[in-house]
């Protein structure tokens, strides 16, 4: 019933936004009554928490298939990235409950779900491990910092293509062709880092 509710409410948020998440909506989906929810949750903010948790295991699940590649350390950051993106454009929803809204209270985490909600950022930082041992990126960088600075400006672009702040119609950066724009972020973003 937990993983029921879990993926009635993703469908929900995803159709509705959060605001349109409601115990007694879910509820509804699942044919239930609200009551029966309250065995399994005590509030939406307890299943927006589980969602956080959940919603990184299908993150990572989307960027894995890029580390299980055979390909070099500069293929593989560009596919790591590429495969951030697309599970951020996919799960417009999902992406801002994980990256925008309310952090994972990490205090509150047992050690096991830290490890899971730390898997994609160590799947770039084992990335950006291979590539130093493999010679190709540049001598200067610090690799936890420039993993982070991968992240964060990835975020960013999905942030902004999320919210629609990157659009046809903007003044000082009007976009006609989105993919375009994901190749050249993406092919500067990690050329940035190589020799």
């Amino acid at each position: 019933m937990r993983e029921a509710i879990i993926q009635t409410s993703l469908e929900l948020g995803s159709q509705l936004g959060e605001e349109g998440l409601t115990m007694r909506g879910i509820a509804s989906r699942l044919g239930v009554s609200a009551t029966a929810l309250y065995q399994h949750f005590e509030s939406k903010a307890s299943i927006l928490r589980e969602i956080r948790v959940y919603g990184i295991d299908l993150m990572y699940d989307a960027i894995s298939p890029a580390l299980e590649d055979q390909v070099g350390p500069v293929d593989k950051m560009r596919q790591i990235t590429r495969r951030y993106i697309n599970f951020a454009r996919e799960n417009k929803w999902l992406y801002s409950v994980l990256m925008e809204h309310d952090q994972l209270e990490w205090a509150e985490l047992t050690p096991e779900d830290i490890s899971r909600s730390l898997r994609p950022l160590n799947a770039v930082r084992e990335a950006m491990a291979h590539g130093r041992q493999a010679g190709v990126w540049r001598d200067d960088l610090n690799d936890e910092l420039a993993a982070f600075q991968l992240w964060a400006s990835v975020h960013g672009l999905c942030s902004l293509l999320n919210n629609g702040r990157f659009n046809e119609k903007h003044p000082a950066f009007p976009i006609t062709d989105e993919r375009s724009l994901i190749d050249v972020f993406i092919e500067g973003s990690v050329r940035a880092l190589a020799k």
